[in-house]
């Protein structure tokens, strides 16, 4: 697809430095403004009929949602599990673990209003796989073997949110095996927003986790 040229071009070039010198001082914009970039992109490649609902992912309906609602729940109940497993191992009052009721959400990037919240929840997964793994993925590596697309769309996914970080390569790469193994972005979607849901909890709930799982959150 030779308009993907034009937009990742823009999108690491112009707007990416533009965004970090012009609004570096509101969170909001500073935080998801590639996400309206995914928006207007995808848009624009519908409307030019450059792409189809289907060549995004959005196909396999039943069978899918069933394997991404049950991956997706994994890392909420995990993230359960786990506290629940310092707490009954007595090392919830270990000093690794001081202060961390003390920790305010705003630092880690969140914020307490539901609306942000259902947002961060919901609409970035949503926006996020389909450009990245329904529109990026599917068109630059559709032609190459299942292990090089796991291991390179862990990669793109860290390259697209300037984030070298375990958590989202991991995250890049299931998405690109999901979206490999059952030819739909519906799974990735819901995996995606189960990691975020999840991240919410530990950042609102079980602050003490963010000192075990540093390198993911």
């Amino acid at each position: 697809m030779k308009i993907l040229t034009p937009i990742l071009v823009l999108y690491f070039l112009l707007f990416s430095p533009a965004v970090h010198l012009a609004f570096s001082g509101n969170p909001f914009i500073y935080e998801f403004w590639y996400i309206f970039y995914f928006t207007a992109a995808l848009a624009l490649v519908l409307a030019l009929n450059r792409v189809s609902l289907q060549q995004l992912g959005f196909n396999n309906g039943g069978k899918t949602i069933a394997i991404g609602a049950l991956l997706g729940t994994l890392p909420v109940i995990g993230v359960i599990l786990l506290d629940g497993l310092l707490v009954k191992a007595g090392l919830s009052q270990a000093e690794l673990f001081a202060g961390a009721d003390l920790r305010v959400p705003e630092e880690t990037g969140f914020n307490n209003s539901i609306t942000g919240n259902i947002f961060t929840a919901l609409i970035v997964p949503f926006l996020d796989q389909v450009f990245v793994m329904g529109l990026v993925v599917n068109n630059l590596l559709k032609k190459q073997h299942t292990g090089q697309v796991i291991i390179a769309g862990g990669l793109l996914y860290s390259l697209f949110h300037f984030k070298a970080s375990l958590g989202n390569l991991f995250l890049g790469m299931i998405s690109a095996g999901l979206l490999r193994a059952t030819g739909s972005i519906i799974a990735p979607i819901l995996v995606h927003a189960g990691f975020t849901i999840a991240e919410i909890l530990i950042v609102f709930h079980y602050p003490r986790l963010i000192s075990v799982l540093v390198f993911f959150v």
